[in-house]
C-alpha cells in the first residue's frame, strides 16, 4: 500500500470518528463522544437538585423572618 493510500485511509477514519462523536446524543452519549458530553447529564441533574434545595431554603428563611418582621 502506497503512503498517500495510507494517508487517505487514516484521514477517513478520523473524519469517521469526529462525525460520530458530534453527532452523538447528549441524553445516550458514545463512547466516543468527548468526556463533558458523557458527564454533563449527571452533573446537571446533582447541580439542579443542589441548587433547588437551597433556593427552597433561603426563600423559607425570608419568608418566615418577614412573617415574623409584620407580626
Amino acid at each position: 500500500m502506497t503512503i498517500q493510500k495510507k494517508s487517505l485511509i487514516n484521514s477517513l477514519n478520523t473524519t469517521k470518528k469526529a462525525i460520530v462523536a458530534s453527532s452523538a446524543n447528549a441524553a445516550n452519549p458514545s463512547l466516543n463522544a468527548p468526556v463533558a458530553t458523557r458527564v454533563q447529564s449527571r452533573v446537571q441533574s446533582r447541580v439542579q437538585s443542589r441548587v433547588q434545595s437551597r433556593v427552597q431554603s433561603r426563600v423559607q428563611s425570608r419568608v418566615q423572618s418577614r412573617v415574623k418582621g409584620n407580626a
